[in-house]
């Protein structure tokens, strides 16, 4: 029977997801520098062959593995400035997808976090990854999301820039000390508050934190 031109692209595109899920799963566990091809068929179920016929390389897997990351991160930040609503209505969205990219991304931030531990910003440049462009671009973002709470009057007079500057640091932090575990140590609504109050927000009420003893 032959396969329509349809059915062949959802086989080509559902392969590659296994293989990207595979690499993130091995990347983030063993290390890239540490990880082969090999294991990454391995972990997605096919010959080492088929991981070649869709990436040339590891470092090409590697490469699609930190674009789909970027991506959505990104991707965040532009539904947020589109969600509808205020602009409390739009920073609580923006926050609870930050809190919810530590379980759905936790093995980019390893990966990412690793490179940067190995090979730094200049590793990630020769892949094509300009991490100050990327970062100058997440905090435009953001900043325009922080424009208009600030004039609302919603968060604290401050300039916008130093808005985004104390959010990215506190989930940032999280990332880097935490990450993938932030919902065992604490509820999001308590992570949720706490951004809010640190971008000087007064929540509705209190929140309370049970214990996790």
């Amino acid at each position: 029977m032959v396969r329509s031109k349809e059915i062949n692209e959802q086989m080509r595109a559902e392969s590659r997801a296994r293989i990207l899920a595979a690499a993130r799963q091995v990347f983030a566990e063993h290390g890239f520098f540490n990880c082969k091809v090999s294991d990454v068929a391995r972990e997605a179920g096919m010959s080492q062959g088929n991981v070649y016929w869709y990436f040339p390389s590891k470092e090409d897997v590697l490469k699609a593995v930190l674009s789909d990351g970027f991506e959505a991160l990104e991707a965040i930040m532009v539904a947020a400035q589109a969600y509808p609503g205020s602009a409390l209505e739009k920073l609580d969205y923006l926050i609870d997808r930050f809190i919810q990219i530590g379980g759905d991304l936790s093995h980019f931030n390893t990966i990412f976090l690793s490179l940067l531990g190995h090979g730094g910003a200049p590793f990630l440049q020769d892949l094509g990854f300009d991490t100050a462009q990327i970062g100058a671009r997440y905090h435009q973002h953001l900043s325009t999301i922080l424009a208009p709470a600030r004039e609302q009057g919603i968060v604290a007079d401050l300039d916008p820039n130093l808005h985004a500057m104390f959010f990215f640091s506190f989930f940032n932090g999280l990332l880097i000390t935490y990450s993938p575990d932030w919902e065992e140590l604490a509820p999001p609504e308590f992570i949720h508050a706490a951004v809010l109050r640190l971008l000087g927000v007064q929540p509705a009420g209190p929140v309370e934190m049970e214990s996790t003893r």
